[in-house]
C-alpha cells in the first residue's frame, strides 16, 4: 500500500511538473492579423508589441487588406479582386477561430517567422489543408477553393464605415483606409447607410443616367453570372440529387440542373408505362417535349394531381398539361376535399424505377432556385409499392377515401434499408418521425419549408435539452407564418437559422445520426400527417445521411449568423437576390420593387 501511494504521488509530481512547463511555453495570442500574421503575448502585459508580431511560416492565403500582388494572384486565377478579397476576408474569419484568444506553442524560425501549435497539432498544416490554401498564386484545394468564390460572390461584403456612416467595394481606397470600419453583407448594413460615391458603380455619374429598369437588369445580369452546382451522391439503386437555391438567384425554364437532365433521360428510356402524382405542373418546354415524345412512341402516360375547389391549381399550367393527356385524374368532387391537397411529387417508369422528393414540376424547383432534394430509386419492389398507392388516386380514392398499404418497410436495397409511408393513412409523424427524434443520440439537422407540428417541436425541444445538437434551415417566407414553431425551438436551444436566399427552402427532411436520412413531399405539419396525400421516405445508410449533412453544413456556413436570432424578410434585402428575380416571394401579390421590402436603387 506504501509502495502504491508513492507511486501515485511521484505521477502527481510529474503531470503537474508537465502542466507548469507547458503553460509557461504557452502563449496567448493577443490579435490575428491574417492567417499569416500573429500577436503572441510574450511578454504577458496584454498589449501587443512591435516584436511580438509575427509571420506564420509557410501559410499563403488572401486577405482582406488590397494589394497589388493580391490582384495579380485574382488576375492569374480568373476572379476579380473583390472576390479575393471576400475571400480573404473568410480566411481571417477561420483563422481567427482557430488561434484568437487562445494558448498555443511557437517554434522560431528565420526572418521572424514561426511554426504554431494549438493543442498539440499544427497551425501552420491545418491552413494548408484548409480550402483558403494557396500556393505559388494557385489553390493548392481547388475544388474546395471553388465553393469559396460562389460564397464570396454571393455575400455581397461591403466595408461600412462607422464614422461617415457610408458603405464601400473591398476595393475601394476610401473604405480600405477607414479606421472605424468593419465588413458586412450588404443585408446586414444600416438601412440609412450611403453608398461610397467614388466606389459604387449604381451611384457614379454614368449610372444616374440609366433608368430603373435598366438598373435593375444589370443587377439581373450579375445574378445571372453566379455558377449553379449541383450535389448528387450514388448509393448502387439510389440516387440523390440536392439542389443548391444559393448558387441560382435567378430561375428559369431551361432543363439544365442534374435532376432536370435525370427526369429526361427516364422520360427518354420509358418504354411501356409512366405514372406521374405531382402538386402541379408548370411548363418546361424539355419535360413536355419527352413526355409527348413517349406517348408518340406508344408509352402509356397518367397523371394525377391536385385541383381546388373552383377547378384551378396553384400552377397555372397544369389542367392544361392534364387536359393535353388522355389519362389524368384530380382529387375535386368531394366537399371533404377542400381543406386538403394532393401534394406527392412522384414518377413510376416502367414499373421499375421511382423518382421522388420534394421537388415541384415548375421552373422554380427545375432550375435549382429553390433548394431540394430528389430521390431516384431503381427497384421494382418500391415502385410497386408507389404504384398501388398511383392507382387508389388515379380511380378518384384521394386523402382518407385511400386504403393503407401493407409490407413497404426495411426494404433491403444493397447497403440501404427503405421504409415508404404514405398519408393519412400511416400516421407518420407520429408513428415514425417523433420516435427517430426521441432515439436521436448526436445530432438532428432539418432543411424544412415549414414547421408548424406541435409535437414535433415538443420532441426536437426535448433533444435540444438532452443535449442533441438540432439543427435547422427554415424557409424565410414560412419563419413568418403565424402558426411556425420555430421561436420555440430557439428558446428550449436549438439552433435554428432563416434562409437568407431569394429561393425557398423547399427541402422536408431529416437527417439524424449518421444514420437514417428522412425525406419526401411532406412538411412538419398536421396537415401534411392528417389530410394531404403525402408520400415520406426513410432511408437507413449511412454514406447518403452523411453526404446530405455535408450539404446541410455547407448551406449552414454559407448563412450568416445573424439570422440564428432574427427572421430574414423573404423579399427584402435581407434575402440575397429577391428585389431582382422577377419572383413573388412573400405571396403578397407584390414583385421586387413593388414590394414594400425592396426600395428602388437611386
Amino acid at each position: 500500500m506504501k509502495k502504491l501511494c508513492i507511486t501515485l504521488i511521484i505521477l502527481f509530481f510529474i503531470v503537474f511538473t508537465a502542466c507548469i512547463i507547458s503553460t509557461r511555453n504557452s502563449f496567448y495570442v493577443l490579435k490575428v492579423y491574417s492567417p499569416n500574421s500573429v500577436a503572441l503575448d510574450l511578454n504577458k502585459n496584454g498589449k501587443a508589441e512591435i516584436n511580438e508580431k509575427f509571420t506564420v511560416d509557410g501559410v499563403e492565403t488572401f486577405t482582406s487588406k488590397a494589394s497589388d500582388y493580391q490582384k495579380s494572384y485574382a488576375e492569374n486565377m480568373n476572379i476579380d479582386e473583390e472576390t479575393a478579397l471576400a475571400i480573404g476576408f473568410f480566411a481571417e474569419k477561420y483563422a481567427q477561430s482557430l488561434l484568437e484568444g487562445k494558448n498555443v506553442q511557437y517554434k522560431k524560425l528565420e526572418n521572424n517567422n514561426i511554426e504554431i501549435k494549438i493543442n498539440g497539432k499544427n497551425y501552420n498544416k491545418i491552413i494548408k489543408h484548409s480550402p483558403f490554401a494557396l500556393s505559388e498564386g494557385k489553390a493548392i484545394h481547388e475544388k474546395e477553393f471553388k465553393k469559396q468564390v460562389q460564397l464570396a460572390q454571393s455575400s455581397q461584403l461591403k466595408i461600412y464605415n462607422n464614422n461617415s456612416n457610408k458603405y464601400h467595394r473591398l476595393n475601394c481606397k476610401y473604405g480600405q483606409m477607414a479606421h472605424d470600419s468593419i465588413i458586412l453583407p450588404k443585408n446586414q448594413l444600416p438601412k440609412n447607410a450611403q453608398s461610397c460615391k467614388f466606389c459604387e458603380n449604381l451611384n457614379n455619374k454614368e449610372s444616374s443616367k440609366l433608368t430603373l429598369n435598366d438598373k435593375i437588369k444589370i443587377e439581373r445580369e450579375k445574378l445571372r453570372k453566379i455558377v449553379s452546382k449541383n450535389f448528387s451522391i450514388s448509393e448502387e439503386q439510389i440516387k440523390l440529387i440536392i439542389t443548391d437555391m444559393s448558387t441560382v438567384l435567378i430561375p428559369n425554364n431551361k432543363c439544365t440542373n442534374e435532376f432536370c437532365l435525370e427526369l429526361v433521360k427516364e422520360i427518354n428510356n420509358a418504354q411501356n408505362s409512366i405514372d406521374m402524382a405531382l402538386y402541379g405542373y408548370s411548363n418546361i418546354p424539355e419535360i413536355t417535349s419527352a413526355i409527348q415524345n413517349a406517348i408518340s412512341r406508344g408509352v402509356t402516360v397518367r397523371f394525377v394531381h391536385d385541383i381546388d375547389t373552383d377547378g384551378t391549381n396553384f400552377y397555372p399550367d397544369t389542367i392544361n398539361f392534364a387536359t393535353s393527356l388522355a389519362k389524368s385524374s384530380a382529387d375535386y368532387g368531394d366537399y371533404t376535399y377542400q381543406n386538403a391537397i394532393m401534394h406527392n411529387k412522384f414518377f413510376i417508369f416502367d414499373d421499375s424505377t421511382v423518382i421522388t422528393g420534394s421537388a415541384n414540376i415548375s421552373f422554380t424547383n427545375i432550375s435549382g432556385y429553390n433548394s431540394n432534394d430528389i430521390f431516384i430509386i431503381k427497384s421494382p419492389e418500391i415502385a410497386k409499392i408507389y404504384k398501388q398507392e398511383f392507382e387508389q388516386m388515379f380511380n378518384k380514392k384521394f386523402h382518407n377515401k385511400k386504403a393503407k398499404i401493407k409490407h413497404k418497410e426495411n426494404i433491403l436495397l444493397g447497403k440501404s434499408i427503405v421504409s415508404v409511408y404514405f398519408s393519412p393513412q400511416d400516421n407518420t409523424i407520429n408513428d415514425v418521425i417523433i420516435p427517430l427524434i426521441n432515439n436521436a443520440k448526436t445530432y438532428i439537422y432539418i432543411p424544412m419549408f415549414v414547421i408548424t407540428h406541435k409535437k414535433v417541436t415538443q420532441a426536437l425541444s426535448d433533444a435540444a435539452l438532452r443535449g442533441v445538437d438540432v439543427r435547422i434551415i427554415l424557409d424565410a417566407t414560412n419563419a413568418r407564418n403565424k402558426y411556425t414553431t420555430h421561436e420555440h425551438l430557439r428558446k428550449a436551444g436549438a439552433l435554428v437559422k432563416t434562409e437568407n436566399y431569394a429561393g425557398k427552402m423547399h427541402s422536408k427532411s431529416l437527417i439524424i445520426d449518421d444514420k437514417y436520412l428522412i425525406s419526401g413531399s411532406m412538411n412538419l405539419s398536421k396537415r401534411g400527417n392528417n389530410i394531404n396525400d403525402e408520400n415520406v421516405l426513410v432511408i437507413e445508410n449511412p454514406t447518403l445521411t452523411k453526404y446530405y449533412k455535408s450539404f446541410f453544413m455547407y448551406l449552414w456556413e454559407k448563412i450568416p449568423d445573424i439570422w440564428l436570432t432574427k427572421n430574414a424578410v423573404s423579399e427584402s434585402y435581407d434575402s440575397i437576390g429577391s428585389c431582382y428575380d422577377g419572383i413573388d416571394n412573400d405571396f403578397d401579390e407584390k414583385i421586387d420593387f413593388e414590394d414594400s421590402g425592396c426600395t428602388p436603387i437611386k
